[in-house]
């Protein structure tokens, strides 16, 4: 079952709120078998938008320079019948057997959002207001966060003096742990470019946190998906340009309706400092850029890189990047109440790391048009009655060509041509 806003849009809020099914069972040739089904039985989400007043999901990371957080999500529900309530022993999610509710903490959490996932994790709060009226009136507010939280409690609890491994691997690796123990069919990963080396990891290290230290070699993207798998992207895979969407103020392909810009220097840095563990301090610099706006530097101790060179390559890919104050359109808002069903479709199908191009009119001054191409780093969703409201965090990826044998202009290989 759906549930149809007024504009159309259909949307599906799953929560495993019920009763286990499919319960292994001993001798029976369909739930028999643990590869399919689970000792204690496996959880059937139960519909509850037709209950939901406002639900927000809040996945990404604030900027280029910091990790990727747990997405989280909060949705509002009416509670007059007190279904909610997990104290409630009349509730269609009480099990009198086991005198348990349903409504608990790690139950799953899936919205959909006309037959696309937008959000996948698992509840962590859940809050019950009461008015003091003889309608009973209530609501309850249910927050999750997604798997990061998950990691987040997980530790490496042996001294590990791991092998020289591409990222990718190293990342495959700390997840197989038995003591990690993240599922290997939640697994979205990309192979890496850069290759970390034999750093020792102390007992006791958080196993997020060092996902996360790991992710930073690569300057990659380490995250969970809307579906629920963590994800790791390389620096370079958002380097080509593939464009996944296109949105204009004109009326055609994507509209989008609130428009940020920022520019300054926030992100400004000549000075790139990048040092390894167990390694000496690489030093990448614009001499131009330290002239006209002064020395400003950015600084990283501790890399996992293998060898020296890596993070000389690292400081280099950032002074490039960074040298000169960029002006770029920060963040976009999408209302997707007032769109067609296939541009639903595809703006929620956007993915962190995607590329989009943007393209904006202006009424006067030079250039009169500007399309440029941004990568998306936080996605935001926010439902009411009033309509659903989609917000995109960008950056400025850098754009590499690539390589085309014989072509005079792509033919060359350099800081703007590469191999795929």
């Amino acid at each position: 079952m759906t549930t149809t806003l007024a504009s159309g849009e259909t949307i599906e809020l799953l929560m495993e709120l019920g009763f286990a099914v499919n319960p292994f069972t001993l001798d029976s040739a369909t739930l028999g078998v643990l590869d399919e089904d689970f000792l204690d039985g496996t959880l059937i989400g139960d519909d509850v938008s037709p209950y939901a007043q406002s639900i927000s999901v809040n996945r990404g990371r604030a900027d280029d320079f910091t990790n990727f957080n747990a997405g989280t999500f909060s949705v509002t529900l009416r509670n007059d019948d007190r279904r909610f309530d997990p104290t409630n022993t009349s509730s269609p999610y009480f099990n009198p057997t086991t005198s348990k509710s349903g409504v608990t903490p790690r139950r799953k959490v899936t919205l959909n959002c006309q037959g696309v996932t937008v959000y996948t994790g698992r509840i962590t709060d859940i809050d019950i207001e009461y008015e003091n009226n003889p309608q009973g009136t209530s609501s309850v507010t249910i927050t999750a966060a997604d798997d990061f939280a998950l990691l987040a409690t997980r530790y490496i609890t042996t001294d590990t003096v791991p092998t020289q491994q591409l990222t990718s691997e190293r990342i495959t690796a700390i997840l197989d742990r038995s003591d990690v123990g993240y599922p290997a069919g939640q697994r979205d990963i990309s192979t890496g470019i850069a290759t970390v080396g034999t750093q020792q990891i102390d007992a006791n290290t958080n196993a997020l946190a060092y996902l996360q230290q790991v992710a930073e070699a690569e300057w990659g993207f380490f995250f969970v998906n809307a579906s629920g798998s963590v994800a790791f992207r390389p620096r370079q895979t958002y380097s080509f340009t593939n464009i996944e969407a296109h949105f204009n103020d004109d009326g055609t392909n994507l509209p989008y309706q609130i428009l940020e810009v920022i520019y300054g220097s926030e992100y400004l840095y000549n000075r790139v400092v990048i040092t390894r563990d167990g390694g000496t301090a690489q030093i990448a610099e614009d001499a131009a850029s330290q002239t006209e706006y002064g020395i400003l530097t950015y600084s990283v101790d501790n890399m996992l890189f293998a060898a020296d060179s890596q993070s000389l390559a690292l400081a280099e890919y950032l002074r490039d990047t960074y040298s000169q104050p960029t002006f770029w359109f920060d963040q976009i808002a999408t209302p997707a109440n007032l769109i067609s069903s296939a541009n639903r479709i595809t703006l929620y199908g956007l993915e962190m790391g995607d590329q989009i191009e943007l393209t904006r009119h202006f009424p006067n001054g030079t250039p009169l048009t500007v399309t440029e191409i941004y990568a998306i780093e936080r996605i935001q969703h926010t439902i009411t009655a009033q309509g659903h409201l989609v917000s995109l965090g960008l950056y400025k990826p850098t754009i590499v060509s690539p390589f085309e044998l014989d072509d005079a202009e792509y033919g060359v290989l350099d800081a703007d041509n590469a191999l795929t």
